[in-house]
């Protein structure tokens, strides 16, 4: 409601062209998601399924709506350290152009915020985007993950030191359906041990069919 009242007051202008009224207009939109994302969202490699063989991973299908550059760059940066919580409703626009027809069954799953970021924001970023999807796609959004510990991965130095803490990160909560599909989202995909870590978490309390979807993958240098 705040926001929307800030909009009203001081209206939003589209981060790529400039028109007043929203943070992206629908031909910007529509010109980020007419691009397809065609590589490993793992390790970058050319493919048309953003997940090739050389991954043993907890999850199926892997869906990816940019490189985390340019606009997409600033709307994610926006919502998490500017508090434009606009940005989460199009974020999941964006998000939820990307994917193809789910399965009814199909269950959206947010990545959990930790809690202090969510109080110095004043929301909950991933919630927010999860339960736009699910109003879009008319498909329930579960909360089925909960963090181990309060300590964000950025801190870490390495890939290597990011696998190690996000084995820690995450349990299930609530009751896994076998034969339910699972859709992980989050904001940005880095190094994927976060991602990782909460499919292989789903998967542990009895998940069966798990995909993952992420608004940006974000480039990093491995050590």
């Amino acid at each position: 409601m705040l926001d929307r009242l800030l909009a009203l007051l001081a209206p939003h202008h589209c981060y790529s062209c400039g028109l007043t009224g929203t943070l992206l207009c629908e031909k910007c939109k529509k010109h980020i998601t007419a691009t397809s994302f065609r590589s490993c969202v793992v390790c970058g490699r050319p493919t048309t399924e953003n997940n090739c063989q050389r991954h043993r991973l907890p999850y199926q299908q892997a869906y990816v709506v940019s490189p985390r550059q340019g606009v997409v760059a600033r709307l994610l940066d926006d919502l998490k350290f500017q508090r434009v919580q606009a940005a989460a409703h199009t974020a999941a626009e964006l998000l939820e152009a990307r994917l193809p027809v789910l399965p009814p069954q199909t269950v959206i799953v947010p990545i959990p915020t930790i809690a202090r970021h969510v109080r110095r924001r004043g929301y909950d970023h991933m919630k927010l985007i999860g339960r736009a999807i699910s109003r879009r796609r008319r498909l329930p959004m579960r909360c089925l993950l909960r963090r181990r510990t309060n300590v964000t991965q950025h801190v870490a130095a390495t890939a290597v030191q990011r696998r190690r803490q996000a084995q820690r990160f995450f349990r299930a909560v609530g009751q896994i359906d076998g034969q339910a599909h699972y859709l992980i989202i989050d904001d940005i995909f880095t190094t994927g041990s976060t991602i990782k870590a909460a499919a292989t978490a789903l998967r542990q309390a009895g998940a069966r069919y798990v995909d993952i979807a992420v608004v940006a993958r974000q480039e990093i240098t491995h050590s």
